[in-house]
Parts: C-alpha cells; sequence; structure tokens
C-alpha cells in the first residue's frame, strides 16, 4: 500500500499510480487512540497523538507525505508542494504496523532537519584542528586523521554537557552530519568559512547519535541510546572479526524469551526463512543491548541492533530492525541493503568485520538467558538513568537542539567522546578502532 498526503495525512491525490509497489494511492489512517501506550516509558505520548504532531509539522511546512507499505516496514519521502523532495527527506520506520508509519514520517524530517542543507552561519562556530585535539577529541580516530597542520579552521558546532557539570564542547560538524564532507556541500562550507580538507576523516563520518522526538527529553533518549547502541556494536564487531573470535559473543536462548519476544523472533524468522541469532552485546556501560542476525532470501546477512535501559524494549528494536532490513530487501532487492565494502577488500580482517556475518562465528559463542530489566516510566526518567550509566564509566554525553518545530517535535545530536564509532565499517568505510576497543580486545582471552 502507498499513499502520498500533501501537507501532513489528509487525503491523498486520487488514483494516481505508485511506480515503485504498482497499485493506487490510498488513504493511511491514524492509530488507534485506544491502543497500547508508548513501550517502555521512552515515548511521551501514544501513537495516535504521535502521528497528528507529525501531521501538523508536516501540514506546517507545507510538506507532502509519500509513504511505501513494504510489508514488515514502511517508507516515507517527503517533497515540497511542487513535488520536488525535500534533501535527504526519506525515512523508514519498523515495528508494529501504526508504529512503523509513525516512525518512517519522524524519521523522514529527522533527517531533513539534521541534513547539511538545514545548517545556517548561526549554528556553527569555526575551530583550529589543535584546538580539537587538545581537548576531547585527542584520541579520537575521526579528529586525528585531520590535518594537523592546516591552517584552516572546521566547522563545530556546540554542544552542552548532559551531566550539567561539564563545560560545552565543540564537535566537528562532519563527524555527525555526513553529507556535510561532501562535493554537494561544498558551497555551503565556503559561506561559512570552512575552506577545511576533509578527505583524510570523511571516512569516519555518520550520522550516529541524530535523534527525533515528540518531545526534546524523548529525542535525547533516542539519540543517546543510539550512541551506546553503536558503541556496544562496535565493539562486538571487533572482538568477533578482529579478536578471538565468536567466543567473544554471547547468543540469547530462545527458550528464555517472554511471549511477545517470542512472537518477535518467530517473525523475523519467517521473514528470512532461517534462524535468527540474538546476540547479547551489553558492554561495561550497563545499558541493554542486543544484535539480531540473520541470512536474508538472497543470502546475504542482515541485522538489527537496539539498546535501552529497558531490555524487552532493546531486543524487541533489534528484531523488528532485522525484520525492516529484510523488508528493505524483499521489496527493493538485495543490492538495496549490501554495501559497497571495495575500500576493505586490500584488509581482510577489516572485511570480515564489515561484512558482519556472524553466523560462522557463533558455534564457540556462550548461550545465555534473556532476562528483563526494570525501566523509568518517562522520558525524563530514561535521560537520567542513561546520563548515569554513561558517566558512571567516565563518559560525559552532550547534546545540541538542531531544529525544534511549532509543534514541539524536536530534532537533536547527541555524542560521547570515548564511545566507539568502529560500525561505520559495515557500511564499507575504511575505518580503525579506538582506544576503547583497542583496550576491550586487550582484555579478551587469546586464541
Amino acid at each position: 500500500m502507498s499513499a502520498d498526503l500533501h501537507g501532513g495525512f489528509g487525503r491523498p491525490a486520487a488514483g494516481r499510480p505508485n511506480p515503485a509497489v504498482g497499485h493506487p494511492d490510498t488513504t493511511a489512517h491514524p492509530p488507534d487512540p485506544q491502543g497500547p501506550p508508548a513501550h517502555g516509558g521512552e515515548r511521551a505520548f501514544g501513537l495516535a497523538d504521535a502521528w497528528h504532531r507529525a501531521r501538523r509539522t508536516t501540514r506546517h511546512l507545507g510538506y507532502r507525505v509519500h509513504l511505501t507499505d513494504l510489508g514488515g516496514a514502511w517508507r516515507c519521502r517527503l517533497a515540497h508542494a511542487d513535488r520536488t523532495p525535500v534533501p535527504s527527506g526519506l525515512g523508514m520506520g519498523k515495528g508494529d504496523d501504526d508504529a512503523a508509519r509513525v516512525g518512517a514520517v519522524f524519521e523522514a524530517l529527522e533527517h531533513s532537519w539534521t541534513d547539511a542543507s538545514a545548517l545556517r552561519p548561526e549554528h556553527v562556530v569555526l575551530r583550529p584542528v589543535q584546538a580539537l585535539t587538545a581537548g576531547a577529541w585527542g584520541a579520537d580516530p575521526a579528529v586525528l586523521a585531520l590535518d594537523p597542520g592546516a591552517g584552516a579552521p572546521l566547522a563545530c558546532r556546540p554542544h552542552t554537557a548532559l551531566d550539567g557539570r561539564s563545560p560545552a564542547v565543540d564537535v566537528p560538524v562532519f563527524l555527525h552530519c555526513p553529507s556535510y564532507p561532501g562535493a554537494d556541500a561544498a558551497p555551503l562550507r565556503e559561506a561559512l568559512g570552512d575552506a577545511h580538507d576533509y578527505a583524510p576523516a570523511a571516512r569516519y563520518s555518520t550520522n550516529s547519535g541524530g535523534a527525533i522526538g515528540a518531545t526534546r527529553p524523548e529525542a535525547l533518549v533516542h539519540a543517546l541510546a543510539e550512541v551506546v547502541e553503536r558503541d556496544a556494536y562496535s565493539l562486538l564487531l571487533a572482538a568477533v572479526f578482529l579478536g578471538p573470535g565468536g567466543r567473544a559473543a554471547r547468543v540469547v536462548r530462545p527458550e528464555s524469551l517472554p511471549d511477545d519476544l517470542a512472537r518477535w523472533h518467530g517473525l523475523a524468522r519467517r521473514r528470512v526463512r532461517g534462524p535468527v541469532h540474538l546476540l547479547d552485546m551489553t558492554t561495561d556501560v550497563g545499558v541493554p543491548a542486543f544484535c539480531a542476525h540473520g541470512v536474508s532470501g538472497g543470502g546475504a546477512p542482515v541485522r538489527g541492533q537496539g539498546a535501552s535501559l529497558s531490555a524487552r524494549l532493546a531486543l524487541r528494536r533489534a528484531l523488528s530492525e532485522l525484520v525492516q532490513c529484510a523488508a528493505v530487501a524483499d521489496h527493493y532487492g538485495q543490492e538495496a541493503v549490501t554495501p559497497d565494502l571495495r575500500a576493505l577488500r586490500p584488509h581482510p580482517a577489516l572485511l570480515a568485520a564489515g561484512r558482519a556475518d556472524f553466523g560462522p562465528h557463533l558455534a564457540a559463542a556462550r548461550s545465555v538467558d534473556f532476562r528483563d530489566t526494570a525501566a523509568p516510566a518517562t522520558p525524563g526518567g530514561h535521560l537520567r538513568g542513561l546520563v548515569a550509566a554513561v558517566t558512571a564509566r567516565g563518559h560525559t554525553p552532550y547534546a545540541a537542539d538542531v531544529h525544534t518545530a511549532a509543534t514541539g517535535v524536536c530534532a537533536v545530536s547527541v555524542v560521547v567522546p570515548g564511545l566507539e564509532r568502529f560500525f561505520a565499517v559495515t557500511g564499507g568505510a575504511l575505518v580503525v578502532p579506538g582506544p576503547r576497543a583497542r583496550a576491550h580486545l586487550s582484555g579478551l582471552p587469546a586464541g
């Protein structure tokens, strides 16, 4: 099913065919207001309220919203009233059908607001490389890849500390905005006064830590949870493919799952038509984090990750993300989920990490039971818990507001210097683990 909804979630243009799906557009209905409340206390509103906030936001912006049902996930494409695409205005939604539709719209808004095209001079400050390496970024592989002798400053976005005590930090824009170092953003960089050469470091650029929410606390929860998730996945990749192999992995016994997660596990297995392994990748930070791993019908690995103070929500997120990945592969073809790994071919260990095929390594993995965890009932409680968990391990989380709509819908950027971003290798980026992953590897048993 597909719907093209002008100015929000109103009536679509009647009878206009959707070439991607092959049948006429139809009206998407808002979620049932009597449906279940937000999961795990991470959401400020139920699905119906979140849907209407998204509707008011897109209407206020004058956007058309094109929704496509991929059969297991939803895709949203934003366009201006004249049907020209909104830059980076694409989003995917996962989970139950209603949640996936709402999530797709929110993610499309997030991607459009965090794109380089949305940057303005008042958002940034210019800093020399030396000022960054002398501070919070002194051990970061991405910043160390920059030319330390370059005279040209680079654009940074100031981020404030979420612990309420530490001083603010300037975060290089390229670290959290992958479109910024590219050729298309050259006029923007010139307008900002940023003449830095990003060629050596652009491969480290990811959108990790960018998130959107119906409120600012909700957005911060999802952004910080994503940073923790990506750190955990990075350590798992390093341990399995650069370290002692499967012995570093922990696999959850499916028979230990509660009924709701068992249903999601069954759905994931049916979707990939084969086994789905559940890896517990929780780190010393202590926030539950999981990776769901399977092999799609086309023979390529498909995965999903999730992290939350609620172990149940974290594993459900991992499973629903795997289902989303498989749905995209089924709908658009295997190439849609297969990254270009050519840059990694000269480096066999990095190539293996980029492929992230855990299957051959799981025979040596340790089996563990799933154990649920108590979680706060509100986004504010989740945020306090996540900040406390990260700071207890000696890391400071920082945040910047990227965009806040009149409706209260908010997009943020969160960074935690010292946490790992090695996961970018799975996108084909020639990156190396940072100090945290190297220390983790040195603590694993050899052989």
